[in-house]
């Protein structure tokens, strides 16, 4: 289990389905049932504020979670009053108060999003997350936000870099699987680099 702060008021946190399971829970537990999603949630956050001193003093604001292909969780918990998308990405699943449920699909490649308030962001993470580390990446602007694209192989070794990901909210970045954004943006002609945009990122 692995913690990150963002924020005094805002965590992320990987954990794998062993680790979920040893807390008693189940995978269908966080994507089929309300309340056990609310006390793993806020056992979680008990651990985030034990961990890194993090300021919990209006529980839980807002989250967003999703499984990683070896199905293990990455988490964005928020405890910042009148929370908004800016902040932690809302969704279906955080309407409902459950998770995500894993993808069983086999895709020969894994998509991730990452949203940058600015260019330098994209850039310092880049060059945390390493050269040649993905199998393909892209790099869009709307709105005076980055957008950086990121296909990994479906692999074990894919799975294994795309956990690397989690640490893009060190640098203020906002994670999001399979999203849908690509589209629009590409529509809208916004795309910067439409290819090795880590790559090119890493070296500058």
């Amino acid at each position: 289990m692995t913690f990150w702060k963002v924020s005094d008021t805002r965590m992320n946190c990987l954990i794998t389905e062993a680790e979920i399971a040893a807390l008693g829970y189940s995978l269908e537990d966080l994507t089929q049932d309300r309340e056990r999603t609310e006390e793993f949630l806020n056992l979680l956050l008990k651990k985030g504020k034990e961990v890194l001193g993090l300021n919990t003093d209006n529980g839980i604001q807002g989250f967003y979670g999703a499984f990683l292909p070896d199905r293990s969780l990455m988490l964005s918990i928020s405890c910042q009053a009148e929370n908004s998308l800016e902040s932690i990405q809302k969704d279906g699943s955080e309407a409902s108060g459950m998770l995500i449920e894993p993808d069983s699909s086999e895709k020969e490649t894994v998509r991730w999003q990452i949203l940058f308030p600015s260019l330098d962001n994209a850039i310092d993470f880049c060059k945390i997350l390493g050269y040649g580390q993905a199998s393909e990446s892209r790099l869009y602007k709307d709105d005076g936000v980055y957008y950086l694209m990121v296909d990994f192989p479906n692999t074990e070794d894919g799975n294994k870099k795309a956990q690397r990901i989690v640490s893009a909210g060190e640098f203020g970045g906002m994670v999001e699987k399979d999203a849908i954004s690509e589209a629009y943006l590409n529509e809208h002609e916004k795309c910067l680099l439409n290819k090795d945009a880590i790559n090119i990122l890493c070296k500058m």
